[in-house]
């Protein structure tokens, strides 16, 4: 399982479009003044080099003189403007930039060696000479005046000075914040619940501390959580991050730049003696170094800098002391981590109040500007002890995301030039088949990683966070299509949450069309992802159907008069082809395809099948269940209140069946309903002729076990309700509404509510519902909804639901015994939440519509096809005859709304 879902990758390099390119900029600034200068060449081919070199003249065994050279410092000219690059001044100059620092040019070709010969002892002569120079790249490698740009280092190292870079380049900056800092703000907060996910399957997150840091990421309520910036010695770090609580010891580091950079510990002490450790090897000294502002590094004339205090804690319990030339009068000594660490924390790190990533964000925007403005940018603002470089300031800002871009990682475990330019455009425009990502969860790189618990184990998924998208929706293409509202559930709003970002596509096709699947989306859109061949290879595409050739069309050519089509060349292949000819499909091969699409439709349709039917009025009455033992209150009485008034108006009998299981409840209800609800006809459910005909049926045992749910363990009120009914249908006949779910009011200009006027009629083993929804949760995409079902009394068809939610009970006994926590565990929820449906929900009331209605299977395969991407939907289609055989067999969208409440999640 990845830290995160593949598909969520696009969140994280949306942040990195506009990204700051200093590679980019300094290559297109270097060309235009090399241009100017009469050089051709791209800057990446010409080198700036130092040279320590020297004439052997001919004899002593030579037949002729020869210039031989050390090469002390070699770079291309974009790395050399990036690194604020600074030669060696010749002898005389006493190590400054002036005149003509570089040295004299070797007039001879140069012979590149190790090291030079020591001279005599008796020589007088200079050791070598330095040259700084500018040369064409040639390979092999060739120094000679030939290949020796006319252009003085001096001359490079002043118009690095005066090219105005470090303008453009903080430009880029303000650009990249002002367009993107929600981006950035967002993906960081990604980049923490994935590495959390990461560390809780390798086994460095034990369960308290998982809760911990889904604390801290808002996926669970923060209660006594204390959050900071960690300070050493006063330095607060701009992406460290101190967590704790005051309710245990417990303390836990996040070091981002890092492939487990969550480390837990049992307490401050123990974090402290683990941070002094680290300080002890000077490779993990300088790295923790980048978690600090550059100004806070070296020391000051009176006081020591972050630097020093590294080096203190490495050293302790022995002392530190300066060198004697140490310039200024700062004094050392023992640096004790527990006194240094979280040094005085209410001054320098305050916990955080707010929006932890939006704090986290404007530190890392003030660090960018900060480390620009520390590099050098001219011959008087050299600090060595503060040298960074521009590759640096951008490399800094991706550290978070090299966790999940696995083109990232080289950026921190190697550098340079090359690969921060092929890092970052391989993460930029990263495709979208899964196999660019598949190695990013074995990935390991930094030097502060986290290690297995002892006892932890590994692979512990269940608690991996995951997140499905709650609450039943109507597919919003179905109303587009159709050009008119359809549904009795709200259309998914398009949603950009973090918590979105992890949930699992799903993919409702069969394995039966290898090269492409349906997947349903954050927002519950149907899409086809197909895998098409083209000449660079295997590509995944978002494509749509076309009906008339049985073919697919890239989405992105569908505004094309004739899009290019792709099909199978052969049923065994798992790619699409490029079609160089039209094809006329017949119906049974749009079957087959459309099936393996998940889309079980029959071609040709033929509506006349539906007035063939004989269809009888349902009763005019309405029922209602409350079981349990919990006080109506909110929405549940709000609604029934309000369907007793629009069933009065609309000639409908209202009735409302009260659980007498705790009789102080059920005369609480009675009295609240009888104030709330006049005119409703309020009965205690367990006194009821058909409900004491339930408790002497096989079903009435499973009934139990939901209500009891092993003490309560596993209780399920809304699954117990499911089993009642189909009993109270089957009894009574009529509309059955969920005590959430509303009739439809009057609108303006009518005098009646749609109850009143819409005729609901059904076969007598017909069922009524409301158009088809979709529920991530449950797992059912274009399904019809229980909550609201019309029948005749006496429907054989209820008896088949009662008998398959009997059958499945049987094959999963212990259902009710436990159930998992959906903010604990959404993992085990989800499924749980599945297997429910499954059991006494939406799913198997559609599995056995779909075995004994099939006509009924085909309006809601009709409502599938529609709301998935068809290119000649309208060409495929009878609009107006579809739309009229569903609002007279699938009506109830009509005249009542379902509630969300979604009480089976919780009660």
């Amino acid at each position: 399982m990845r830290p995160i879902p593949h598909h969520s990758l696009a969140r994280i390099r949306q942040a990195l479009q506009d990204f700051p390119r200093p590679d980019l900029l300094a290559q297109q600034t270097l060309s235009e003044w090399l241009t100017s200068k009469g050089v051709a060449q791209s800057p990446l081919l010409n080198d700036v080099v130092t040279f320590h070199y020297r004439i052997e003249p001919a004899g002593e065994g030579r037949s002729q003189g020869s210039t031989k050279a050390v090469i002390t410092q070699k770079m291309n000219l974009v790395e050399a403007l990036l690194a604020n690059w600074q030669g060696e001044p010749a002898a005389g100059y006493d190590g400054f930039h002036y005149g003509d620092w570089a040295g004299l040019p070797p007039q001879d070709p140069l012979t590149i060696v190790e090291r030079l010969a020591p001279l005599s002892p008796l020589s007088n002569a200079s050791p070598y000479q330095v040259f700084n120079g500018l040369y064409k790249r040639t390979e092999p490698p060739r120094y000679a005046p030939d290949t020796r740009l006319p252009i003085r280092a001096e001359d490079f190292q002043t118009a690095n000075w005066r090219l105005n870079f470090h303008t453009l380049f903080k430009q880029q900056l303000d650009n990249y914040w002002a367009q993107h800092n929600d981006d950035y703000r967002q993906a960081i907060h990604l980049a923490l619940i994935a590495a959390c996910n990461r560390q809780v399957i390798e086994g460095s997150l034990s369960e308290p501390q998982r809760q911990l840091v889904w604390r801290v990421c808002g996926l669970l309520p923060q209660g006594d959580l204390s959050i900071s910036m960690l300070n050493v010695y006063g330095y607060t770090a701009t992406d460290i991050l101190y967590i704790k609580q005051t309710s245990d010891p417990g303390v836990v580091l996040y070091i981002p730049g890092n492939a487990s950079p969550l480390h837990a510990f049992t307490d401050a002490s123990a974090m402290k003696d683990w941070f002094a450790e680290q300080c002890k090897v000077p490779d993990k000294r300088n790295a923790m170094l980048v978690h600090f502002a550059r100004a806070d590094w070296p020391d000051g004339l009176d006081f020591s800098g972050l630097r020093t205090a590294l080096i203190g804690l490495g050293l302790y319990p022995a002392a530190h002391h300066f060198n004697p030339q140490h310039p200024g009068f700062a004094t050392s000594g023992h640096w004790d981590p527990q006194a240094i660490i979280d040094y005085r924390p209410d001054t320098y790190s305050p916990p955080i109040i707010g929006d932890l990533f939006e704090h986290l964000s404007l530190q890392r925007k003030r660090r960018t500007y900060a480390d620009t403005d520390s590099l050098i940018t001219s011959n008087h603002d050299i600090d060595k002890s503060r040298w960074g470089n521009y590759l640096s300031v951008a490399t800094a800002l991706l550290a978070p995301f090299a966790l999940l871009l696995p083109e990232l990682a080289p950026l921190l475990v190697i550098g340079g030039l090359s690969q921060f330019t092929l890092g970052l455009d391989q993460a930029i425009n990263g495709k979208s088949l899964e196999s660019r990502s598949a190695g990013v969860a074995d990935q390991t790189f930094g030097l502060f990683n986290a290690l297995p618990l002892a006892g932890q184990g590994f692979a512990r998924e269940a608690s991996v966070f995951r997140c499905s998208r709650p609450g039943f929706f109507t597919p919003s293409r179905l109303s587009n299509v159709l050009g008119m509202p359809v549904g009795a559930a709200p259309i998914a709003q398009a949603s950009d949450s973090v918590e979105l970002a992890f949930r699992e596509q799903a993919t409702l096709s069969s394995d039966s069309l290898a090269a492409v699947v349906t997947r349903v989306d954050e927002n519950l859109e149907h899409r086809f992802m197909a895998w098409l061949q083209t000449p660079e290879g295997v590509v995944s595409e978002w494509v749509e159907y076309e009906f008339a050739s049985d073919s697919f069309v890239r989405s992105r050519d569908t505004h094309m008069i004739v899009p290019p089509r792709w099909r199978l060349a052969n049923t065994s292949d798992t790619s699409l082809t490029l079609s160089r000819r039209r094809f006329n499909a017949t119906d049974e091969q749009r079957n087959t395809t459309l099936r393996a699409l998940g889309i079980d439709v029959e071609m040709p349709i033929d509506y006349a099948l539906y007035g063939q039917l004989v269809r009888t009025p349902i009763p005019r009455l309405i029922s209602s269940v409350w079981v349990g033992d919990s006080v109506l209150q909110g929405e549940f009485l709000e609604a029934l209140a309000h369907n007793t008034r629009i069933a009065r108006l609309s000639g409908y009998r209202y009735q409302i069946l009260l659980s007498q299981q705790d009789p102080l409840v059920f005369e609480r209800n009675m009295r609240l309903l009888r104030t709330r609800a006049e005119g409703a006809q309020l009965l205690p459910l367990e006194t009821q002729g058909f409900f004491q005909a339930f408790t002497q049926s096989a079903y009435y045992p499973q009934y139990q076990a939901a209500i009891a749910g092993n003490g309560g363990l596993g209780r399920n009120l809304a699954s117990a309700c499911d089993i009642l009914r189909y009993r109270l249908l089957k009894h009574y006949g009529g509309l059955y509404l969920d005590a959430d779910d509303r009739l439809l009011d009057t609108t303006r200009g009518e005098l009646n509510p749609p109850l009143a006027t819409v005729m609901l009629q059904a076969t007598d083993d017909g069922l009524l519902f409301s158009p088809p929804v979709s529920n991530d949760q449950l797992g059912m995409y274009v399904k019809f909804n229980n909550s609201m079902i019309g029948s005749l009394p006496g429907n054989p068809t209820l008896d088949a639901v009662s008998d398959e939610i009997l059958r499945r009970y049987g094959m999963e006994p212990e259902f009710y015994n436990s159930r998992p926590d959906p903010r604990l565990a959404p993992l085990p929820f989800q499924a749980y939440a599945r297997r429910l449906s499954l059991l006494t929900g939406p799913g198997v009331l559609n599995a056995v519509v779909d075995q004994r209605l099939p006509l009924l299977k085909q309006l809601r395969e009709i409502c599938h096809l529609l709301v998935s991407p068809v290119y000649d939907i309208h060409a495929t289609l009878n609009f107006d005859m579809f739309h009229a055989v569903l609002q007279q067999h699938v009506p109830l969208d009509r005249v009542a709304r379902m509630g969300h409440e979604h009480s089976w999640a919780y009660t």
